[in-house]
């Protein structure tokens, strides 16, 4: 990125060009620090010396030329530098003082001559740069060189060195390189990535054997230690150690050396080596902050640590991965962990965090089924059945029947959630075994539980009778059982006062089912109850103007319903309710309430009808802002006439209301586009005044702007400058204080107050965009301090 800008004495006409001084800035980032370079190139040779204070620390530096300045100059102020030219009686100085910190070098080599190692020697350049950083200096390292400075030369025979042409890695391409060695390496690539590692293993062998020299040198070795590790075969642990030592010394670089890292720390780990391992722990940790292999370190490291009996810090470890990680499976893996580390204290922490990864990832399990499998086991051994027998299921239901456990997952299945008291699960799993059994033992033995687990269903419960229910509607579907179990299940839900449940029925239910309306009627005054606005609005959203509810209750709905922007079920409570009341003084609040419902949903001439009515009727206070309404929704019909005369009416009911900005703002377009200065005034200082009031500036500067412009054609330059000033205060958009600032500098200058004026376009100049409002700035400063000169001199 470079960030230009030229010094108003660069290049000055006067001196045709005789004293061209150039400044540019170049910035950037470096390990995350912003660093910026500052150019300063002159067609003569000149002198840049750095000062230092007593920490041996540049202090200032400043560069001196001998020509004098055709004009007078102020001073620059950036991130990294301040610039301040210095007069003197036979040139002049430019003075660099750094914010952080700065070092200076001598740039005026050309790399293109015979001499690619230059003698330094002249104290003078035409080209000099300054850096400015925060802690250090980027790409180089600041220490002295204890080498020897000598010059090379490279005739025209042996020409300069070359390393030829590079690949995308940087490295150089060799010419005996030709396809085959690419469908090797690609077929390499599709073996791990299918997890086929032994043979990606044998593959990576015959490439190398083909193609010693291949560009996929660094790709095939680092494809071999991610085979290693994937047959997590201890025979390969010393192997896969050396080999990835040896790549990540030779790139150490590469996008990968995060991966080869944490597969040595780990190794390392499984070795029992845990002081080495520790040691790549915490490089990950260092340096590869936030890195998804610096995330998986620490879950591993966790582990470890766990295993050793040092868990202190084990909780926050995977604490830290779950929050900082983006990635689903990570997370997967830190909730894994985290349940892990609870299971044994805390079942009910234990498995929340389990449940989390079945509802936000539920097919990471089936990317590992005999891990997770085992792991399931363990669980269940600690008495934890629910979430271990939920996920069982998922494993069983993603397998072929030809899986070595297949039939093992499956009786596990069911015997979990027979344990976790799931029993129409239970029964559905324990059925399926009995289909097939292996011997008449197991099937005797799975007819005990299946049958003992049916005779629970016959207790005199209302939970076994609602399970019971939920048994029959799975399977009885379609059929007449299931029909009547629903009706039974919604009766007993009712009774027990479940609405909650019943809500969640409501798609197998019919909509003007009685049972429903009145659980839905019961939730709604329960949340209007407890002045839950969203909830209610919730319930309430669905069925509208069905629920039976008290004409107070409707009305209280109606304004959750407003409030939450759900219209259309607020329109059709209002509607409803319109038709059944007679009394036109009863109507205010409906009307008020449909009028600003049609407007939010752009039905405009049905918000004028309904605001229009409410207004006739209107005799609360809290109901004034429906003549709002009815003045938007007949602008938006482009009946203005209609709309204007109600502006009466709205400075009586509103006064100086926040919602008045906005019909000022219509106003005043209107006048502007009648070209009415007479109420462009009155309108622009309406709105200038409430936006003060409320502190909101959402219509400056226009308003100003458009209020300065009337005031210029009657001559009132005073008044616009003090407008302009005003605005000034809340004005944050740069392309906007540039126009502010050139009309200040305008109006100062048909005051006559020309130090005011320059100081204008001085600010404006300083704007750090680019504006033809900008160029104006400039241009207008040079013509006034052009005159400013010819006056002094006369």
């Amino acid at each position: 990125m470079k960030q230009k800008f030229i010094l108003i004495f660069l290049y000055f006409c006067s001196l045709e060009f005789a004293f061209g001084l150039e400044l540019y800035i170049n910035g950037g980032k470096e390990n995350n620090k912003n660093f910026a370079v500052l150019n300063i190139i002159h067609d003569k040779p000149f002198l840049c010396q750095e000062t230092l204070n007593r920490n041996s620390e540049v202090e200032s530096i400043l560069c001196k030329f001998d020509q004098k300045l055709a004009s007078r100059v102020s001073s620059s102020n950036t991130l990294f530098f301040v610039i301040e030219p210095e007069l003197q009686k036979k040139g002049f100085y430019l003075r660099i003082t750094p914010k952080k910190k700065i070092k200076l070098f001598n740039t005026a080599f050309n790399i293109n001559t015979p001499y690619p190692i230059p003698l330094e020697t002249n104290i003078e350049s035409k080209r000099w740069q300054i850096v400015g950083y925060e802690d250090t200096l980027p790409f180089l390292e600041d220490k002295p060189s204890e080498g020897l400075n000598f010059p090379i030369t490279f005739n025209d025979i042996i020409g300069y060195p070359s390393i030829g042409v590079l690949d995308i890695r940087m490295s150089p391409i060799s010419d005996n390189t030709g396809s085959a060695d690419k469908d090797s390496f690609l077929k390499i690539q599709s073996l791990i990535a299918n997890k086929s590692y032994q043979e990606a293993l044998i593959a990576i062998d015959e490439m190398s054997s083909l193609f010693p020299n291949t560009i996929f040198k660094r790709d095939i070795l680092y494809l071999k230690i991610i085979a290693l590790d994937g047959l997590a075969s201890e025979e390969n642990y010393e192997d896969i150690i050396t080999l990835a030592k040896t790549w990540q010394n030779a790139y150490p670089t590469d996008i990968h050396i995060s991966e080869i890292l944490y597969i040595i720390a780990k190794t390392y780990a499984k070795m029992d080596f845990f002081e080495e391992a520790s040691y790549y722990y915490r490089r990950l940790f260092d340096e590869y902050k936030g890195d998804q292999f610096e995330l998986l370190a620490r879950l591993d490291y966790g582990k470890n640590l766990y295993l050793r009996g040092e868990r202190k810090l084990v909780l926050n470890l995977y604490q830290s991965v779950l929050n900082e990680t983006q990635n689903l499976d990570i997370a997967s893996l830190a909730s894994i962990a985290l349940g892990e580390y609870y299971r044994e204290t805390d079942k009910e922490e234990a498995q929340k965090y389990l449940q989390s990864v079945l509802e936000a990832n539920p097919t990471f399990f089936e990317k590992d089924v005999p891990t997770y499998y085992n792991m399931l086991k363990q669980w269940t051994e600690k008495g934890i059945y629910t979430v271990p027998a939920q996920i069982a299921e998922l494993l069983f239901l993603s397998l072929d029947e030809d899986y070595p456990e297949y039939r093992d997952i499956l009786k596990d299945v069911a015997i979990w959630y027979d344990k976790s008291e799931n029993l129409p699960k239970a029964h559905h799993y324990y059925q399926l075994l009995l289909q097939n059994p292996t011997d008449d033992k197991e099937e005797e033995e799975i007819k005990e539980l299946d049958d003992i687990l049916l005779l629970k269903l016959d207790e005199d419960d209302v939970e076994k009778r609602l399970k019971h229910y939920d048994y029959v509607l799975k399977n009885y579907e379609g059929k007449e059982e299931a029909k009547k179990a629903l009706e039974k299940k919604i009766e007993t839900l009712f009774q027990e006062k479940h609405y909650e449940e019943i809500f969640a029925l409501r798609n197998e239910l019919e909509e003007n089912n009685p049972l429903l309306l009145g659980a839905v009627a019961a939730l709604v005054k329960d949340s209007l109850s407890e002045d839950n606005c969203k909830s209610a609005a919730y319930y309430g959203n669905l069925y509208a103007e069905k629920i039976p509810l008290e004409e107070s209750e409707k009305f209280d709905l109606l304004q959750c319903l407003y409030q939450n922007q759900q219209y259309i079920p607020a329109q059709k409570i209002a509607q409803e309710a319109l038709q059944k009341i007679t009394k036109a003084e009863n109507k205010e609040k409906w009307l008020y309430y449909l009028g600003w419902v049609e407007y939010q949903l752009q039905n405009y001439p049905k918000a004028a009808l309904a605001s229009r009515d409410a207004l006739n009727l209107l005799s609360k206070e809290e109901y004034n802002d429906i003549a709002w309404v009815l003045f938007m929704a007949l602008n938006h019909e482009k009946r203005k006439e209609e709309a204007f005369n109600l502006l009466p009416i709205l400075e009586e009911k509103l006064k100086d209301n926040e919602k008045m900005i906005e019909i000022y703002r219509i106003a005043l377009l209107n006048a502007l586009e009648k070209k009415d200065d007479t109420a462009i005034k009155i309108y622009a200082q309406k709105i200038i005044d409430l936006q003060n009031k409320y502190q909101h500036y959402e219509y400056s500067p226009w308003v100003e702007l458009s209020l300065v412009e009337t005031l210029n054609r009657e001559a009132k330059f005073q008044e616009s400058l003090q407008l302009l000033l005003s605005a000034q205060t809340h004005i944050s958009k740069p392309q906007e204080k540039i126009q502010i600032y050139y009309l200040q500098g305008y109006l100062n200058h048909k005051l006559n107050k020309i130090p005011e004026a320059i100081q204008a376009y001085t600010e404006c100049e300083a704007v750090d965009i680019q504006s033809p409002w900008k160029n104006l700035c400039i241009d207008a400063k040079k013509l006034l301090e052009s005159e400013t000169t010819e006056q002094n001199n006369e």
